[in-house]
């Protein structure tokens, strides 16, 4: 296929509008992909329950408003979608940077590795939330989650080598937007150590969190979306004065 016509574009970021499957492939290769892909666990139809009730409920209120969000594949379907994507993504860039977390099926863990797989990892950082929204799950609450480079940088800020593989940031709070918002502070050290002149791609952009950190380092980002309405939203935040963390 041909690309389709940018949804938006400025000097330093276009946005597409589709399928990351069909317009990866037709866009030139970049320096890293950095990215959080669906978790496959959104549930509109959960409950509220546990010390963090009011924030399930105010989800499932985004998602009954927004008419559903579509995140639940069967498992099998859903990991062989990911491994899939990964490979797509290491077609496209040296590095990709995916963000996930360890979910449960049946009572039992389900590590990012057991996806992705264990043989192509460069370096992990583990996202120490702070919080937990599982205080009923009969185990230690969750509370973090991963962003792990799969591939081998091209390029590499070394400046940030002290930086420990630990980071402790808070959820973002805006969820008025989007279900779950990635906190810009998570993802503009990963842009920082590994973007240079070659840029970066999010395939799955949502709210345009990598691609606004990107921006604001004056990097070039490419995002894709699936879901008209967060393309929308990242074209507004794209819009906004650029913050100077150079």
């Amino acid at each position: 296929m041909s690309l389709p016509a940018p949804y938006y574009e400025d000097d330093a970021v276009t946005i597409y509008h589709g399928d990351c499957r069909e317009i990866l492939p037709e866009l030139p290769r970049v320096d890293a992909v950095i990215t959080s892909p669906p978790y496959n666990t959104l549930d509109p139809t959960a409950s509220a329950s546990g010390l963090h009730a009011e924030r399930i409920s105010g989800r499932n209120a985004f998602l009954d408003k927004q008419g559903g969000y579509p995140d639940q594949r069967p498992e099998d379907e859903y990991q062989m979608w990911q491994r899939d994507c990964l490979k797509s993504f290491l077609d496209h860039a040296s590095c990709a940077w995916i963000n996930h977390k360890t979910r449960y099926r049946n009572g039992f863990a389900i590590h990012p590795t057991a996806i992705y797989g264990n043989d192509n990892i460069y370096a992990e950082v583990v996202w120490n939330r702070g919080v937990s929204m599982a205080l009923n799950c009969r185990r230690f609450s969750p509370s973090h989650e991963y962003w792990t480079c799969y591939g081998r940088p091209d390029v590499w800020n070394n400046s940030v080598n002290k930086m420990l593989s630990v980071w402790n940031i808070r959820p973002s709070r805006d969820a008025n937007d989007h279900p779950c918002p990635c906190p810009i502070e998570i993802v503009r050290p990963i842009v920082s150590a590994c973007v240079g002149d070659g840029g970066c791609t999010d395939p799955f952009m949502g709210s345009g969190t990598t691609l606004r950190a990107a921006k604001d380092l004056g990097r070039k980002a490419i995002g894709i979306e699936l879901d008209e309405r967060y393309c929308e939203i990242a074209a507004k935040r794209m819009a906004q004065e650029v913050f100077d963390f150079s």
